[in-house]
């Protein structure tokens, strides 16, 4: 297995994995699988200005995907950042080994919160986020509907760096491959 910084020949391999949890679970409320186009480009605005990286499989194949993105577009919120980690066979350890390189990454960029937002029930997803740092501090209640049935939504956050006055705004630039 390889951690590799995104290109775009990898969208095909991410919406293989994508696209089965938008379409049989509640972990995203998009409803509608994307079609590639639309994926690549969305994509594409995320690897242009945040940490995205995948997991290589020894035959070439995408197991799992992690990326940091706005977290609100307002100027204010700049310093966090949702983080969102995907694989192909969960339970595996390859999510942590995901976020173990992506954190690191936008902490370095100046990044001051990486926020997780959690669809529930995901007992996975909450355990990865707390062996990775991440504390809990909301509840959004009945936040999404999905599938004919209301779903909570859990937010945990992770220190990256301390804020300070005056700090100076992150640095979006593509993600570094984490072999280097």
């Amino acid at each position: 297995m390889t951690l590799r910084a995104y290109r775009s020949e990898d969208a095909a391999g991410i919406l293989s994995i994508y696209g089965p949890v938008v379409a049989t679970s509640s972990a995203t409320f998009e409803y509608e699988v994307p079609s590639l186009e639309v994926f690549e480009k969305r994509l594409a605005a995320i690897a242009g200005r945040f940490p995205f990286l995948v997991a290589e499989a020894t035959d070439g194949s995408i197991a799992g995907y992690a990326y940091g993105t706005t977290h609100r577009e307002r100027i204010a919120y700049q310093w966090a950042v949702e983080t969102s980690v995907y694989v192909r066979e969960p339970g595996q350890g390859l999510g942590r080994k995901l976020y173990d390189a992506l954190l690191p990454q936008l902490a370095e960029r100046g990044f001051l919160w990486a926020y997780g937002v959690i669809t529930q029930p995901n007992p996975a997803s909450i355990a990865l986020h707390a062996a990775c740092g991440y504390e809990s501090f909301a509840t959004y209640a009945a936040a999404g509907q999905k599938f004919g049935q209301w779903h909570d939504v859990h937010w945990m956050r992770k220190a990256l760096n301390e804020p300070l006055p005056q700090q100076p705004a992150p640095k979006f630039a593509p993600a570094q491959d984490p072999r280097s």
